[in-house]
Formats: structure tokens, sequence, C-alpha cells
């Protein structure tokens, strides 16, 4: 087999032209595009798959986590926290009464600022949002490379159902999850390989009557099942499931089965009339890939309290424990030294590769990232500046005008000496580890992945 093949020159129809363009449309590019929009610009979602909200609806992972840092303070407003209101606003949820009313600080808290959402629901308020805030979206379509000047992006060309089109923009938002444009258009990126975690919902007759005998709602009659490798630090020796390179055809190919496979050994276990699997994610639900490495870095282990001159915002880990520390995220993390006018959105913005990656991956910090990348990619247009001379005090301004705190007070600090009474358990979270049965399938996988 050949290794490689000339293809022909041909021409390229333009598709669409706009101010800033999004790569991508999960909860990072819807953050980018509507951020964008708000500041008078004409913004496009150049989305892969068939529907908006990336790993939390297609992947599952339909759990908005803690936007609070545990004894009452909101940590993430903007638009991390209309988006939370938005993927409840036509379904179920479980957000605790005190944080029903979009408070900053709430005096001994019930619970966390958390909730669990309905996909469909979630999808169809982000669809609406969109449209309401003038964001097109353009489904179905996947992005190949970029237009090149320099160090500049022109436009993208894609893959779509008519062929290879163009979408020419002046500024733009990577928001696909594993740094595509960022990369391909010269920044300096790390990868690092996934666990396999996969997310679905199942519905079983015994919690069906006891959800009904109670009084309570569909979402306590439902149960969401977590098979493979637990995230956030779950023993990977203990349930030896392969990693996948989510920036691969090899890689996404050998996560997409092995999850499968994952559900399916488990639903021949537990073949009965009272159960049934009733989802079934349609796109990896990878965790890291690819991030950027950026003019500025976070660091998770040294940088909690810590003040940052550029700081774009404040935030917090969702998954860091009952309570958690406090951190300013800086703009350099949104950007590399030398592609002047595209912007890291979501879990591929720069950070250490342990527990600063598991924080930022997180939907609170993909929908705050989201905002800052769209807001700047606009101001980048208002002030004719690259994203390396940006007037970040400028840009702050506008962050805090939309609700963002870009530094934390004093009472934010010293977070984990401090008491706090809030359990934060989400008990309908039906969770599982379960390894692949067979030795050698999993061995034959970390041979070819």
């Amino acid at each position: 087999m050949a290794e490689y093949i000339v293809g022909k020159e041909s021409k390229i129809p333009v598709y669409r032209e706009a101010d800033v363009v999004v790569v991508g449309g999960g909860i990072a590019g819807i953050a980018a595009a509507i951020a964008a929009a708000r500041q008078g610009k004409k913004a496009v979602i150049v989305e892969k798959n068939a529907a908006l909200g990336g790993l939390a609806t297609l992947g599952h992972v339909c759990v908005y986590l803690p936007l609070d840092d545990g004894v009452g303070h909101r940590i993430f407003g903007g638009l991390s926290e209309e988006l939370l209101h938005s993927t409840i606003q036509y379904g179920y949820n479980d957000l605790p009464d005190c944080w029903k009313f979009r408070t900053a600080y709430v005096d001994q808290p019930e619970g966390r600022y958390a909730t669990t959402f309905n996909i469909p629901a979630a999808i169809f308020a982000f669809d609406e949002l969109c449209e309401k805030e003038g964001v097109e979206t353009i489904f179905d379509v996947v992005f190949s490379e970029p237009i090149m000047e320099g160090n500049r992006v022109l436009g993208i060309i894609c893959e779509s159902k008519q062929g290879r089109v163009a979408i020419m923009g002046k500024q733009f938002v990577d928001a696909s999850g594993d740094a595509d444009l960022m990369s391909r258009a010269g920044a300096a990126t790390r990868r690092k390989a996934s666990i396999c975690s996969h997310w679905a919902y199942e519905v079983e007759l015994s919690t069906v009557k006891k959800a009904i005998e109670e009084g309570k709602g569909v979402l306590q009659a439902l149960q969401l099942r977590w098979l493979g490798a637990r995230p956030h630090g779950g023993d990977l020796e203990a349930y030896p499931v392969p990693t996948f390179q989510g920036t691969t055809i090899d890689g996404v190919n050998g996560y997409l089965k092995t999850s499968r496979k994952l559900a399916l050994d488990y639903l021949k276990a537990n073949q009965r009339p009272d159960y049934a699997m009733i989802t079934l994610p349609t796109m990896a639900q990878f965790r890291t890939s690819q991030h950027i490495v950026g003019m500025s870095t976070l660091n998770y282990e040294t940088d909690a309290e810590k003040y940052v001159e550029d700081s774009v915002g404040i935030v917090s880990n969702g998954v860091g424990g009952e309570v958690v520390q406090v951190y300013e995220y800086p703009y350099g993390g949104i950007v590399d030294g030398k592609v002047e006018n595209v912007y890291a959105a979501g879990r591929i913005v720069s950070t250490d590769e342990m527990m600063g990656w598991e924080m930022m991956r997180l939907i609170p910090a993909c929908a705050f990232t989201g905002e800052v990348a769209g807001t700047a990619a606009a101001q980048a247009i208002d002030q004719n500046a690259t994203a390396q001379t940006m007037d970040v005090k400028k840009l702050q301004h506008v962050l805090e005008q939309n609700h963002i705190t870009i530094h934390m007070s004093e009472d934010m600090k010293g977070n984990l000496g401090k008491k706090t009474t809030v359990k934060y358990d989400s008990k309908h979270f039906y969770m599982s580890n379960i390894c692949i049965s067979s030795v050698e399938l999993n061995a034959g996988y970390e041979e070819m992945y």
C-alpha cells in the first residue's frame, strides 16, 4: 500500500464568512459563539455531529459539576452559570433550592451549585439560545485544515455532504476538544491518552417502582451507569482498561469499540426482564487528548490562591472535594505565542498535565474558557489586535461586565481550612467499574493503540 498519494488541485467554494468562526459545538463552543455574538459580531459554530453540547450531551456526561467552592461562594459566573440554567430549563434537575436564584453567595448552603440534566432538553435549549443570540450553527461539517497566511488563519477547509467547503473568518476559536485547529495552524501542543470511561442511562423496574412509591420524579427513576476506568485519579491498575489517544483514527476507534465491549459485557451479565439499557453515547467520551502550550500555564499544585495580573476569571475544581481551592486563570492560557487570531476554549487550554487538566476539562471551566475566548476574539476585532497584543485590561473589563469574577476576594482564600455542612453526593448516580473481561482483548488493544 502506498504511504501517500498526491491530491489534485481544485477550487473550493466559500460556504460562509463570519467575524468569529468557532470550531466545535460543545459547551465551550456554545459559550464562545454566544459571547462573540453579544459583542455584536457575526458568529458561526462548525460542528461535526448532529447536535450541540458535545461530551455533555452526545457523550452523556450529563452532570453539570459545581460552580461553587463548597463554602457558599459562586466561583463561575457569566455563561458558565447561564448555561447551567439552560440545561435544566425544559427538563428535570436536582439543583439545590438555595442556588436557583443565581446568587453570588449563599450562607450555609444546603448543597453544591450543581445539577444533573436531561440530555434532549439541554440540546433543545442550546438550539433555542443560539438562535435567539443570532449564532449560526452548521452541523455535519468536519474541520480539516486551516487556510494560512503567515501565522494568521484566514479560513478553514471542511468536509461536508456537498464536498469540501471553505468557511472564512476574521477570528477563530478552537473548541474542538482536541486542539485540532490550533495544532494544525502551528501552535505548540502536548498530548495525553485518555482513560476509557463509558456513561449511559439504564432503567430497572425496582428503581422505577421505588421512585413512584416515594413520590419522586423521573430523574430518581433512572440510573446512570458508569463503566470502565474512573477519572479523577481512579486506580487504573485495579481497572486495567487501556487508554487511547484522541487525535488518531486508531485511538478514536479503539475507544469506541472498547467502551461498547464494556457495555455489551455488562448487558450480557444482566439480561433479565426488569432491566434495559436505554441510551448509548454517540461520540467517544474522551476526557483528555491534546492541549496547547500557552503563553502562560496554570499549575494546580502551585497556583492556588495566587494573584494573576492577566487573570480572565477565577476557577475551581468541581471534583476536588466538598471544599475546594480557588485559582485565577491567565489570559495567556488561551493563546500561544505564534498563531495570531485563534483562541483556545475548553479542555485544550494550557495547564499542567495532571489535576490542572482535570479541572479545566469540566463543564463549568469549559463554559468559562469558551466565554473568555469568544469575548477575546470579538475584542481583537475591536482593538485591531492579535492574540498576543491584546489589551488584556480592556478584555477584563468586558468580562467583569458579564458577571465573571476576575480576581478572588480575600474571603475565597484558605478554603481548605474551612468547615462545611455540604455533602456533594448524587445518590441517583449509579456507578460501576468494570474492566474488559477478556485479557487477550485488553492486551490486543494495548498493542494496537
